[in-house]
């Protein structure tokens, strides 16, 4: 009887996660930035969050969730309205967009993100290896500095390669 509690239990517990495995896995992908110093524009559709170690986040045009439980969440910074924009600025800056259509600019230092669903990443870094790393659809890490354009999700892969470099 303990066993078949047990089994039950479990089940129970693993059908929501199979079923938001199976739908997030219908949206596409991933994208992962590590470390990043640099300007990043992330648009796509899903879920984004992540963390900036001083710099800004700019939401371009509007946010648009999913629904009207998806409301954006940003900590530690200032804001401010910049031509018909949202402008996030400050340090130790960690903000969450959860489910939905976006276009964020992320420009600063020491930048951390993680999106999934599908979109694509257009990165500027400063010309170093210490621009930080992309992960896109949990393949190999690339340096951003040879990356200007990579979509993640539904038919990812790199669209451009930065600084003369071809794959």
């Amino acid at each position: 009887m303990r066993k078949l509690c047990l089994l039950l239990l479990a089940s129970l517990l693993l059908l929501p996660a199979a079923a938001l495995a199976d739908r997030a896995g219908s949206n596409g992908g991933s994208l992962v930035i590590s470390d990043a110093t640099g300007k990043l524009t992330v648009s796509g559709h899903g879920l984004i969050f992540g963390h900036v170690d001083r710099g800004t986040i700019a939401v371009v045009g509007d946010y648009r969730p999913d629904d009207n439980t998806a409301l954006p969440s940003v900590s530690g910074a200032k804001l401010k309205f910049t031509g018909g924009n949202v402008v996030y600025s400050g340090s130790d800056v960690r903000f969450l967009f959860p489910g939905g259509r976006y276009t964020l600019v992320v420009e600063g230092t020491g930048i951390d993100l993680s999106a999934v669903g599908t979109g694509k990443l257009s990165a500027v870094g400063k010309g170093s290896a210490e621009d930080g790393w992309v992960t896109v659809d949990g393949g190999t890490p690339q340096s951003i500095d040879l990356i200007d354009v990579v979509s993640f999700g539904k038919s990812a892969g790199v669209l451009g390669l930065g600084k003369g470099r071809s794959s």
